[in-house]
């Protein structure tokens, strides 16, 4: 997995949920029932603010080539949101699953948002979620996350929760990538990055 460097930070993202569930549509107007599957998961499309091509686009431009094959990471944008101080949350268990996950270790008192992404890792890949309720973990600094979408692997008691900085990672989309290299000997780079599992 090839990270993206952080600086400098894209200028723009549109994200997405890639939703793998469907709707039961009957032919004769009866109840419209959905299907939920697991695996669904984010992709974004990031664009960037022109890069100097001698030292920064070059890098960019030889990362995002590795990461056609070898998978990208970078963080998830936050824009004005801070996260605050979340400590080092971990998961509760092992071999949970569904749409709300058991954490411990957090600082006391810490305050999950509706709606903060955050990353879990296992394996060293990071799964991206988002909260789906605020959640305010105990003196003790454990709670129960309800979240979005629903788990897609069984993580290990002691995986690493990453509130304060969640991570996207995936395969760069498309057939091909490409870049622009504009006559000022700066490089336009946007590129769309979906998580792999």
């Amino acid at each position: 997995m090839i990270d993206l460097p952080e600086h400098p930070a894209p200028n723009g993202a549109t994200p997405a949920l890639v939703d793998f569930g469907g709707f039961n549509t009957p032919a004769l107007g009866g109840e419209v029932q959905r299907i939920d599957r697991m695996g669904n998961r984010f992709r974004a499309q990031f664009s960037f603010p022109p890069m100097p091509s001698l030292d920064i686009g070059r890098v960019f431009v030889s990362r995002l080539i590795r990461g056609k094959t070898e998978g990208i990471r970078l963080p998830w944008p936050l824009l004005s949101f801070d996260p605050g101080a979340p400590g080092v949350i971990v998961v509760n268990g092992a071999g949970q699953s569904g749409r709300s996950l058991t954490v411990r270790s957090g600082n006391p008192h810490y305050v999950i948002r509706e709606g903060q992404f955050f990353s879990v890792v296992k394996s060293g890949r990071h799964y991206l979620h988002v909260a789906d309720a605020q959640v305010i973990l105990d003196a003790s600094g454990a709670g129960t996350v309800p979240l979005s979408p629903m788990l897609r692997v069984p993580f290990p008691d002691g995986a690493v929760c990453h509130f304060a900085k969640p991570m996207i990672e995936g395969y760069v989309q498309g057939a091909e990538w490409a870049w622009q290299m504009a006559l000022d000997h700066n490089f336009g780079i946007s590129f769309a990055v979906e998580e792999a599992a």
